[in-house]
């Protein structure tokens, strides 16, 4: 049993981290494998252009998605997209003492 356990998780843990790197490679424009893994933008200008590409690859999923990745049925409708974010409730610095106030009640 505990072998069999351990393969289920293993497989479990492999298609995550596969799946992973397919919805970078996919939804991250210009994504590219690297070692340390770092992804950024900088620009108000740089975050709306990801946004955009982000939206329009989830627009054309069944056409380029060679896996699985499709939209999710309810009844007869495909599911539309969602951009959730997640911050502190309140939350503030101080750069003199380096000290910070953060209310942990996260707002979604």
């Amino acid at each position: 049993q505990l072998v069999v356990f351990g393969l289920s998780n293993q497989m479990v843990v492999a298609f995550k981290e596969e799946n992973t790197v397919a919805f970078k490679h996919l939804f991250l424009k210009g994504y590219m494998d690297r070692m340390d893994d770092t992804y950024a933008v900088y620009t108000q200008t740089d975050v709306y252009d990801q946004i955009f590409f982000a939206i329009n690859q989830y627009l054309q999923l069944p056409n380029i998605s060679v896996g699985n990745h499709a939209y999710e049925k309810r009844g007869g409708e495909e599911t539309a997209l969602a951009i959730c974010q997640q911050f502190y409730k309140r939350g503030t610095i101080c750069p003199g003492n380096d000290t910070f106030d953060i209310d942990p009640e996260i707002v979604t």
